[in-house]
Protein backbone atom coordinates (compact mmCIF):
# COMPACT_ATOMS: atom_id res chain seq x y z
CA UNK A 1 0.00 0.00 0.00
CA UNK A 2 2.87 2.38 0.82
CA UNK A 3 4.41 1.72 -2.60
CA UNK A 4 1.14 2.49 -4.40
CA UNK A 5 0.72 5.68 -2.35
CA UNK A 6 4.25 6.83 -3.18
CA UNK A 7 3.67 6.18 -6.90
CA UNK A 8 0.47 8.27 -6.89
CA UNK A 9 2.15 11.06 -4.90
CA UNK A 10 5.10 11.27 -7.30
CA UNK A 11 2.76 11.15 -10.30
CA UNK A 12 0.55 13.99 -9.03
CA UNK A 13 3.55 16.11 -8.04
CA UNK A 14 5.24 15.75 -11.41
CA UNK A 15 2.01 16.40 -13.30
CA UNK A 16 1.60 19.60 -11.26
CA UNK A 17 5.15 20.67 -12.11
CA UNK A 18 4.60 19.89 -15.79
CA UNK A 19 1.27 21.75 -16.02
CA UNK A 20 2.59 24.76 -14.11
CA UNK A 21 4.09 25.96 -17.40
CA UNK A 22 0.84 25.77 -19.35
CA UNK A 23 0.49 29.55 -19.62
CA UNK A 24 4.12 30.23 -20.51
CA UNK A 25 5.11 31.47 -23.98
CA UNK A 26 5.05 28.68 -26.54
CA UNK A 27 4.08 26.10 -23.92
CA UNK A 28 7.44 26.55 -22.15
CA UNK A 29 8.67 28.39 -19.12
CA UNK A 30 10.93 31.01 -20.72
CA UNK A 31 13.38 33.65 -19.54
CA UNK A 32 14.69 35.24 -22.72
CA UNK A 33 16.78 32.62 -24.52
CA UNK A 34 16.49 30.22 -21.57
CA UNK A 35 13.66 27.68 -21.38
CA UNK A 36 12.67 25.18 -18.70
CA UNK A 37 11.29 21.94 -20.17
CA UNK A 38 9.50 19.68 -17.64
CA UNK A 39 7.65 16.51 -18.58
CA UNK A 40 6.23 13.23 -17.38
CA UNK A 41 5.23 9.99 -19.04
CA UNK A 42 3.06 7.37 -17.28
CA UNK A 43 3.10 4.03 -19.04
CA UNK A 44 1.43 0.68 -18.46
CA UNK A 45 2.82 -2.45 -20.12
CA UNK A 46 1.41 -5.95 -20.25
CA UNK A 47 4.42 -8.13 -21.06
CA UNK A 48 3.80 -11.86 -21.61
CA UNK A 49 7.48 -12.85 -21.31
CA UNK A 50 9.31 -10.53 -18.89
CA UNK A 51 12.45 -12.74 -18.70
CA UNK A 52 12.58 -13.46 -22.46
CA UNK A 53 12.62 -17.21 -21.79
CA UNK A 54 11.80 -19.98 -24.25
CA UNK A 55 9.52 -21.90 -21.84
CA UNK A 56 11.67 -25.04 -21.82
CA UNK A 57 11.95 -25.08 -18.00
CA UNK A 58 10.71 -23.25 -14.90
CA UNK A 59 14.08 -21.91 -13.77
CA UNK A 60 16.38 -20.30 -16.34
CA UNK A 61 13.89 -20.37 -19.25
CA UNK A 62 10.59 -19.62 -17.55
CA UNK A 63 7.91 -17.70 -19.46
CA UNK A 64 6.33 -15.24 -17.03
CA UNK A 65 3.80 -12.49 -17.75
CA UNK A 66 3.24 -9.35 -15.70
CA UNK A 67 1.85 -5.82 -15.72
CA UNK A 68 4.57 -3.17 -15.41
CA UNK A 69 3.91 0.47 -14.55
CA UNK A 70 6.53 2.98 -15.67
CA UNK A 71 6.89 6.51 -14.32
CA UNK A 72 9.23 8.55 -16.52
CA UNK A 73 9.84 12.05 -15.18
CA UNK A 74 12.06 14.43 -17.10
CA UNK A 75 13.39 17.96 -16.82
CA UNK A 76 15.48 19.96 -19.26
CA UNK A 77 17.08 23.38 -19.54
CA UNK A 78 17.49 24.77 -23.05
CA UNK A 79 19.54 27.81 -23.99
CA UNK A 80 19.22 29.13 -27.54
CA UNK A 81 21.94 30.87 -29.53
CA UNK A 82 19.93 32.89 -32.10
CA UNK A 83 20.84 31.89 -35.67
CA UNK A 84 23.57 29.61 -34.29
CA UNK A 85 22.08 26.68 -32.41
CA UNK A 86 21.23 25.64 -28.88
CA UNK A 87 22.43 23.89 -25.73
CA UNK A 88 20.34 21.47 -23.66
CA UNK A 89 21.02 19.86 -20.28
CA UNK A 90 18.50 17.45 -18.80
CA UNK A 91 17.48 14.43 -16.77
CA UNK A 92 15.28 11.46 -17.70
CA UNK A 93 14.20 8.82 -15.20
CA UNK A 94 12.41 5.49 -15.59
CA UNK A 95 10.87 3.88 -12.49
CA UNK A 96 9.41 0.42 -13.23
CA UNK A 97 6.98 -1.33 -10.85
CA UNK A 98 5.87 -4.96 -11.42
CA UNK A 99 2.43 -6.04 -10.24
CA UNK A 100 3.22 -9.71 -9.46
CA UNK A 101 7.03 -9.80 -9.43
CA UNK A 102 7.79 -6.79 -7.25
CA UNK A 103 11.31 -8.07 -6.50
CA UNK A 104 12.10 -7.08 -10.11
CA UNK A 105 11.26 -3.39 -9.59
CA UNK A 106 14.02 -1.25 -11.07
CA UNK A 107 14.94 2.30 -11.90
CA UNK A 108 17.17 3.97 -14.46
CA UNK A 109 18.52 7.52 -14.43
CA UNK A 110 19.99 9.39 -17.39
CA UNK A 111 21.70 12.76 -17.48
CA UNK A 112 22.16 14.43 -20.86
CA UNK A 113 24.06 17.37 -22.32
CA UNK A 114 23.72 18.44 -25.96
CA UNK A 115 25.38 21.34 -27.77
CA UNK A 116 24.81 22.21 -31.43
CA UNK A 117 26.58 25.36 -32.62
CA UNK A 118 26.91 26.48 -36.25
CA UNK A 119 27.91 30.14 -36.53
CA UNK A 120 27.43 32.34 -39.61
CA UNK A 121 31.20 32.84 -39.54
CA UNK A 122 31.75 29.12 -40.18
CA UNK A 123 32.61 27.65 -36.76
CA UNK A 124 30.99 24.25 -36.05
CA UNK A 125 30.85 22.60 -32.64
CA UNK A 126 28.82 19.70 -31.32
CA UNK A 127 28.67 17.70 -28.08
CA UNK A 128 26.27 14.88 -27.24
CA UNK A 129 26.92 13.29 -23.86
CA UNK A 130 24.70 10.87 -21.95
CA UNK A 131 25.41 9.34 -18.55
CA UNK A 132 23.16 6.42 -17.60
CA UNK A 133 22.88 4.54 -14.30
CA UNK A 134 20.73 1.50 -14.93
CA UNK A 135 19.43 -1.75 -13.48
CA UNK A 136 16.91 -2.47 -16.25
CA UNK A 137 16.56 -5.74 -18.22
CA UNK A 138 17.42 -4.24 -21.62
CA UNK A 139 21.01 -5.48 -21.75
CA UNK A 140 24.08 -3.87 -23.29
CA UNK A 141 25.04 -3.33 -26.93
CA UNK A 142 26.18 -6.97 -27.12
CA UNK A 143 22.87 -8.15 -25.50
CA UNK A 144 24.58 -9.25 -22.28
CA UNK A 145 21.98 -10.33 -19.67
CA UNK A 146 19.12 -9.31 -21.92
CA UNK A 147 15.82 -9.85 -20.10
CA UNK A 148 17.45 -9.98 -16.63
CA UNK A 149 16.36 -7.18 -14.32
CA UNK A 150 18.50 -5.71 -11.53
CA UNK A 151 21.73 -5.93 -13.54
CA UNK A 152 23.27 -2.79 -12.06
CA UNK A 153 25.68 -0.82 -14.24
CA UNK A 154 26.50 2.64 -15.50
CA UNK A 155 27.79 3.97 -18.78
CA UNK A 156 28.94 7.27 -20.21
CA UNK A 157 28.56 7.91 -23.95
CA UNK A 158 30.18 10.97 -25.54
CA UNK A 159 30.23 12.07 -29.19
CA UNK A 160 31.81 15.39 -30.08
CA UNK A 161 32.99 17.35 -33.09
CA UNK A 162 34.57 20.69 -33.99
CA UNK A 163 35.20 22.14 -37.43
CA UNK A 164 34.77 24.92 -39.92
CA UNK A 165 32.39 25.61 -42.82
CA UNK A 166 34.06 27.39 -45.75
CA UNK A 167 31.68 29.55 -47.80
CA UNK A 168 28.84 27.08 -47.14
CA UNK A 169 30.46 24.71 -49.66
CA UNK A 170 33.15 22.79 -47.77
CA UNK A 171 33.50 21.51 -44.21
CA UNK A 172 36.47 20.12 -42.32
CA UNK A 173 35.75 18.36 -39.02
CA UNK A 174 37.57 16.66 -36.17
CA UNK A 175 35.78 14.04 -34.02
CA UNK A 176 36.30 12.56 -30.57
CA UNK A 177 34.08 9.78 -29.16
CA UNK A 178 34.29 8.12 -25.75
CA UNK A 179 32.35 5.28 -24.14
CA UNK A 180 32.71 3.55 -20.79
CA UNK A 181 30.57 0.95 -19.04
CA UNK A 182 31.07 -0.45 -15.56
CA UNK A 183 28.98 -3.22 -13.93
CA UNK A 184 28.47 -3.26 -10.16
CA UNK A 185 28.96 -7.04 -9.80
CA UNK A 186 32.69 -7.58 -10.38
CA UNK A 187 32.35 -11.34 -9.89
CA UNK A 188 29.49 -12.18 -12.27
CA UNK A 189 29.81 -9.31 -14.77
CA UNK A 190 33.51 -8.42 -14.79
CA UNK A 191 33.92 -9.41 -18.46
CA UNK A 192 31.74 -6.44 -19.52
CA UNK A 193 33.77 -3.59 -17.97
CA UNK A 194 35.55 -1.56 -20.64
CA UNK A 195 36.17 1.90 -22.04
CA UNK A 196 36.82 3.03 -25.60
CA UNK A 197 38.36 6.13 -27.18
CA UNK A 198 38.00 7.11 -30.82
CA UNK A 199 39.36 10.09 -32.74
CA UNK A 200 38.75 11.03 -36.34
CA UNK A 201 38.75 13.62 -39.10
CA UNK A 202 36.38 14.31 -41.96
CA UNK A 203 35.77 16.37 -45.07
CA UNK A 204 32.38 17.34 -46.54
CA UNK A 205 31.38 19.04 -49.77
CA UNK A 206 27.94 20.33 -50.73
CA UNK A 207 26.70 18.59 -53.89
CA UNK A 208 23.11 19.88 -53.89
CA UNK A 209 21.08 22.33 -51.77
CA UNK A 210 20.92 20.85 -48.23
CA UNK A 211 22.89 17.77 -49.43
CA UNK A 212 26.47 16.97 -48.41
CA UNK A 213 28.86 14.21 -49.46
CA UNK A 214 31.35 13.19 -46.78
CA UNK A 215 34.48 11.12 -46.17
CA UNK A 216 35.65 10.31 -42.60
CA UNK A 217 38.46 8.35 -41.02
CA UNK A 218 38.67 7.13 -37.40
CA UNK A 219 41.10 5.31 -35.13
CA UNK A 220 39.95 3.82 -31.84
CA UNK A 221 40.77 1.46 -28.97
CA UNK A 222 38.69 -0.63 -26.55
CA UNK A 223 40.27 -1.67 -23.24
CA UNK A 224 38.88 -4.02 -20.56
CA UNK A 225 39.77 -2.94 -17.04
CA UNK A 226 38.37 -5.53 -14.57
CA UNK A 227 40.38 -8.77 -14.47
CA UNK A 228 39.46 -11.99 -12.62
CA UNK A 229 39.52 -15.78 -12.97
CA UNK A 230 42.76 -15.88 -14.94
CA UNK A 231 41.80 -13.03 -17.30
CA UNK A 232 44.62 -10.46 -17.40
CA UNK A 233 45.76 -7.62 -19.62
CA UNK A 234 47.96 -10.14 -21.49
CA UNK A 235 45.05 -12.37 -22.59
CA UNK A 236 41.89 -10.24 -22.49
CA UNK A 237 39.92 -9.20 -25.59
CA UNK A 238 41.14 -5.59 -25.79
CA UNK A 239 41.54 -4.37 -29.36
CA UNK A 240 42.00 -1.38 -31.63
CA UNK A 241 40.40 -0.50 -34.93
CA UNK A 242 40.52 1.76 -37.93
CA UNK A 243 37.48 2.64 -40.00
CA UNK A 244 36.63 4.77 -43.01
CA UNK A 245 33.08 5.97 -43.71
CA UNK A 246 31.54 7.71 -46.68
CA UNK A 247 28.06 8.69 -47.77
CA UNK A 248 25.55 11.52 -48.05
CA UNK A 249 23.91 13.64 -45.36
CA UNK A 250 21.10 16.18 -45.42
CA UNK A 251 20.47 19.42 -43.56
CA UNK A 252 17.22 19.70 -41.64
CA UNK A 253 14.23 21.39 -43.20
CA UNK A 254 13.97 19.43 -46.45
CA UNK A 255 12.18 16.29 -47.60
CA UNK A 256 15.21 14.16 -46.69
CA UNK A 257 16.97 14.04 -43.33
CA UNK A 258 19.67 11.90 -41.73
CA UNK A 259 22.66 10.12 -43.28
CA UNK A 260 23.32 7.41 -45.83
CA UNK A 261 26.49 6.05 -44.18
CA UNK A 262 28.61 3.02 -45.16
CA UNK A 263 32.22 2.12 -44.43
CA UNK A 264 34.92 -0.44 -43.81
CA UNK A 265 36.58 -1.44 -40.52
CA UNK A 266 39.91 -3.07 -39.65
CA UNK A 267 39.87 -4.67 -36.17
CA UNK A 268 43.08 -5.90 -34.47
CA UNK A 269 43.34 -7.57 -31.05
CA UNK A 270 46.07 -6.62 -28.55
CA UNK A 271 46.71 -10.27 -27.62
CA UNK A 272 47.11 -13.52 -29.57
CA UNK A 273 45.24 -15.97 -27.30
CA UNK A 274 42.34 -15.70 -24.83
CA UNK A 275 42.37 -17.15 -21.29
CA UNK A 276 41.39 -20.61 -22.66
CA UNK A 277 44.13 -20.64 -25.30
CA UNK A 278 41.80 -19.83 -28.22
CA UNK A 279 43.24 -17.61 -30.94
CA UNK A 280 41.83 -14.12 -31.42
CA UNK A 281 40.61 -13.46 -34.96
CA UNK A 282 41.51 -10.05 -36.40
CA UNK A 283 38.58 -9.02 -38.59
CA UNK A 284 38.17 -6.69 -41.58
CA UNK A 285 34.61 -6.11 -42.80
CA UNK A 286 32.09 -3.58 -44.07
CA UNK A 287 30.08 -1.52 -41.60
CA UNK A 288 27.04 0.74 -41.81
CA UNK A 289 25.22 3.38 -39.77
CA UNK A 290 22.45 4.60 -42.06
CA UNK A 291 19.29 6.33 -40.91
CA UNK A 292 17.25 8.28 -43.47
CA UNK A 293 13.83 9.94 -43.17
CA UNK A 294 11.84 10.85 -46.28
CA UNK A 295 8.91 13.25 -45.91
CA UNK A 296 6.84 13.16 -49.12
CA UNK A 297 4.16 15.31 -47.46
CA UNK A 298 3.94 17.39 -44.28
CA UNK A 299 1.99 14.60 -42.56
CA UNK A 300 3.91 11.50 -43.77
CA UNK A 301 7.39 10.28 -42.85
CA UNK A 302 9.03 7.14 -44.24
CA UNK A 303 12.16 5.92 -42.46
CA UNK A 304 14.87 3.45 -43.45
CA UNK A 305 17.81 2.25 -41.35
CA UNK A 306 20.75 -0.04 -42.20
CA UNK A 307 23.30 -0.98 -39.53
CA UNK A 308 26.28 -3.28 -39.30
CA UNK A 309 28.86 -3.52 -36.50
CA UNK A 310 31.22 -5.97 -34.80
CA UNK A 311 30.33 -6.62 -31.15
CA UNK A 312 32.68 -8.31 -28.69
CA UNK A 313 31.08 -10.87 -26.34
CA UNK A 314 33.35 -10.14 -23.37
CA UNK A 315 36.91 -9.89 -22.09
CA UNK A 316 37.32 -13.62 -21.35
CA UNK A 317 36.65 -15.01 -24.83
CA UNK A 318 37.70 -14.67 -28.45
CA UNK A 319 34.01 -14.69 -29.42
CA UNK A 320 32.34 -11.77 -31.20
CA UNK A 321 29.41 -11.41 -33.55
CA UNK A 322 28.60 -9.50 -36.70
CA UNK A 323 25.42 -7.52 -36.04
CA UNK A 324 23.71 -6.75 -39.37
CA UNK A 325 20.23 -5.32 -39.66
CA UNK A 326 17.73 -3.04 -41.30
CA UNK A 327 14.53 -1.26 -40.35
CA UNK A 328 11.49 0.19 -42.13
CA UNK A 329 8.84 2.41 -40.60
CA UNK A 330 6.09 4.86 -41.50
CA UNK A 331 4.56 7.72 -39.54
CA UNK A 332 1.27 9.29 -40.60
CA UNK A 333 -0.51 12.23 -39.00
CA UNK A 334 -4.29 12.03 -39.28
CA UNK A 335 -6.65 15.01 -38.83
CA UNK A 336 -3.99 16.94 -36.86
CA UNK A 337 -4.85 15.05 -33.64
CA UNK A 338 -3.78 11.47 -34.39
CA UNK A 339 -0.35 10.06 -35.13
CA UNK A 340 -0.15 6.52 -36.51
CA UNK A 341 3.20 4.67 -36.57
CA UNK A 342 4.22 1.21 -37.73
CA UNK A 343 7.60 -0.39 -38.21
CA UNK A 344 9.62 -3.55 -38.64
CA UNK A 345 13.26 -4.21 -37.68
CA UNK A 346 15.40 -7.24 -38.45
CA UNK A 347 18.95 -8.06 -37.39
CA UNK A 348 21.19 -11.09 -37.78
CA UNK A 349 23.82 -11.91 -35.15
CA UNK A 350 26.48 -14.16 -36.67
CA UNK A 351 28.91 -15.38 -33.98
CA UNK A 352 32.55 -16.28 -34.63
CA UNK A 353 32.79 -19.11 -32.08
CA UNK A 354 30.47 -22.12 -32.02
CA UNK A 355 28.68 -21.34 -35.31
CA UNK A 356 25.85 -19.64 -33.43
CA UNK A 357 23.44 -17.53 -35.46
CA UNK A 358 20.47 -15.48 -34.21
CA UNK A 359 17.68 -13.90 -36.23
CA UNK A 360 15.97 -11.02 -34.41
CA UNK A 361 12.60 -9.57 -35.39
CA UNK A 362 10.75 -6.59 -33.93
CA UNK A 363 7.33 -5.45 -35.10
CA UNK A 364 5.47 -2.49 -33.61
CA UNK A 365 2.37 -0.38 -34.26
CA UNK A 366 1.12 2.59 -32.27
CA UNK A 367 -1.56 5.26 -32.23
CA UNK A 368 -1.16 8.56 -30.40
CA UNK A 369 -3.88 11.10 -29.71
CA UNK A 370 -3.24 14.74 -28.82
CA UNK A 371 -5.53 15.64 -25.91
CA UNK A 372 -4.15 19.16 -25.38
CA UNK A 373 -2.10 20.68 -28.20
CA UNK A 374 1.65 20.44 -27.56
CA UNK A 375 0.99 19.54 -23.92
CA UNK A 376 -0.82 16.25 -23.27
CA UNK A 377 -0.93 13.09 -25.39
CA UNK A 378 -2.38 9.61 -24.91
CA UNK A 379 -1.23 6.53 -26.78
CA UNK A 380 -1.55 2.80 -27.32
CA UNK A 381 1.09 0.50 -28.81
CA UNK A 382 1.65 -3.16 -29.63
CA UNK A 383 5.18 -4.59 -29.87
CA UNK A 384 6.25 -8.09 -30.87
CA UNK A 385 9.83 -9.35 -30.47
CA UNK A 386 11.27 -12.71 -31.51
CA UNK A 387 14.74 -14.25 -31.45
CA UNK A 388 15.21 -17.40 -33.54
CA UNK A 389 18.56 -19.00 -32.66
CA UNK A 390 20.39 -22.27 -33.25
CA UNK A 391 21.92 -21.86 -29.76
CA UNK A 392 20.05 -23.68 -26.97
CA UNK A 393 18.24 -21.36 -24.58
CA UNK A 394 18.56 -18.21 -26.70
CA UNK A 395 15.14 -18.34 -28.41
CA UNK A 396 12.22 -16.25 -27.20
CA UNK A 397 8.96 -14.63 -28.26
CA UNK A 398 7.52 -11.61 -26.49
CA UNK A 399 4.27 -9.67 -26.86
CA UNK A 400 3.83 -6.27 -25.24
CA UNK A 401 0.65 -4.17 -25.04
CA UNK A 402 1.35 -0.60 -23.96
CA UNK A 403 -0.82 2.37 -22.96
CA UNK A 404 0.68 5.75 -22.12
CA UNK A 405 -0.04 9.32 -21.08
CA UNK A 406 2.61 11.97 -21.85
CA UNK A 407 2.75 15.54 -20.58
CA UNK A 408 5.57 17.67 -22.04
CA UNK A 409 6.43 21.35 -22.53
Amino acid sequence: MKRITSILTVTLLLLFVAFSGAFAEGGKIRFGNLALLPGLSVQGVHDDNIYLGDGSNNTTEVEESDWITHLKPGIGIEYSFPDRGKMIAGYQGDFAYYSDNSDNDWQTHKGMFVLNYDSPGGLIAGINNAYTKAEDPYGSLNQYRLGQALTKRWNNDLASKVGFNFSDRFKILAFYNYYKQDYDDNVRDYTQDYYSNEGGAGFEVKVMPKTWMFLRYYYGTQKYFTHRSGVTSSNDASFDWQRANTGIGWDSGGKLAGELNFGYQWKNYDNKLDVNGNKYDDRNTWIASTSVDFMPTETTTLSVSIARALRQSGSDSNDYFEDTGYGLSVSQKIMSKFLLKAGYNYSENDYFAGSRKDDNHTLNASLQFELIKDILKAGAEYKYMEKDSNFAGADYKDNQFIVSLDATY
